[in-house]
């Protein structure tokens, strides 16, 4: 990958073994290779329930695109509010099912949300579950329509951001995608078993978001022309797009600044999405989205999470290269 006016903030660090240094003070702002392996926040949230309680977010997102199913499954701990859903689209049948919850204060007051932690969030016929298992990572889903038992045997050979949070502490996200997995899945009285070579995706993202937040967002994963695994996380308005990266094959490259051009209505129309210093343009195609308006006081957000087919190109060694795949993007805006 050519480096000619590759954004400066594009260097790797080695991630450290905690977010705080050996005086206790956040580590710097940046990109990490890897995951960070003690991401206790208990540094600012000790003695300060409401701390935790009303501005510590945590989610783990997990996905899963093969040419006919796309799998999206999260659970995430909001402080006051636990939330999970988990929704899969079936493209020989046209037809998305979802389920999901939410729960006033679901996760304990010492929680400690990681990328090793078992998270276990439901009630009544619907249940999340994430588990780490050796370097990878379980996540599972039984409810009343779907199940779902997606293994990814590593979720090794990420990046990690540290991000500035306008009056708050920090955010923290960690990346990876097109890894390996094998997926398990229920649809009614249907059942699926899938390989997936480089389909799935996990983003992990602990931290103290701004009280308003926005981003655009995209998950994408595929193929290029010359047969290489192509994954691709980007975001706007967010995180100071510290956590944009693209992985080729097993190689991590870090990316600048993303530009999100969305078309209206954006659960419809074409997004094009672009970065300036790899050429990269892509056209992401809806088949059809998850959306979500909800206005309850302290919490109010504003989603659409369109789920469909990409293609386009970039630049890798001074050549361009034709790539496609399926992947998700997000408009999100959230008062929490």
């Amino acid at each position: 990958m050519t480096t000619e006016g590759v954004d400066p903030r594009s260097a790797l660090l080695s991630a450290p073994g905690s977010l705080v240094d050996g005086s206790g003070r956040l580590q710097p702002f940046g990109r990490y290779r890897g995951a960070i392996a003690d991401v206790s926040t208990a540094r600012w949230d000790r003695g300060s329930g409401w701390l935790r309680r009303t501005q510590r977010k945590a989610w783990i997102y997990a996905c899963a695109f093969h040419e006919d199913l796309t799998v999206g499954f999260a659970v995430a701990d909001a402080g006051y509010l636990g939330t999970g859903f988990f929704y899969v689209y079936d493209r020989a049948q046209g037809l998305r099912v979802e389920e999901s919850l939410e729960i006033p204060f679901a996760f304990a007051e010492g929680f400690e949300p990681s990328l090793r932690a078992a998270w276990s969030f439901g009630l009544g016929g619907r249940r999340w579950r994430v588990d780490p298992e050796g370097e990878g990572m379980r996540v599972r889903y039984e409810g009343k329509r779907l199940s779902c038992d997606l293994r990814m045997p590593s979720i090794e050979g990420g990046m990690t951001a540290i991000a500035p949070s306008l009056h708050r502490p920090f955010n923290h996200t960690y990346k990876r995608v097109a890894l390996p997995a094998e997926l398990s899945l229920r649809i009614d009285d249907r059942r699926f078993e899938r390989s997936l070579p480089h389909g799935a995706g996990v983003d992990f993202t602990l931290g103290y978001p701004p009280r308003d937040t926005r981003w655009n967002w995209a998950c994408l994963q595929g193929t290029t022309e010359d047969g290489r695994s192509f994954g691709l996380n980007l975001v706007a308005l967010f995180n100071d797009q510290l956590e944009n990266a693209l992985w080729l094959d097993d190689r991590l490259i870090p990316l600048g600044s993303a530009v999100f051009s969305i078309g209206r209505p954006a659960d419809k129309a074409p997004w094009t999405l672009r970065v300036a210093e790899i050429d990269l343009t892509l056209v992401f195609t809806p088949e059809g989205a998850r959306q979500d308006r909800k206005n309850l006081g302290l919490l109010r957000h504003d989603f659409v999470q369109p789920f469909g087919r990409f293609e386009g190109s970039f630049r890798d060694d001074g050549r361009a290269v034709r790539v496609t795949g399926y992947g998700v993007v997000e408009e999100h805006t959230s008062h929490w």
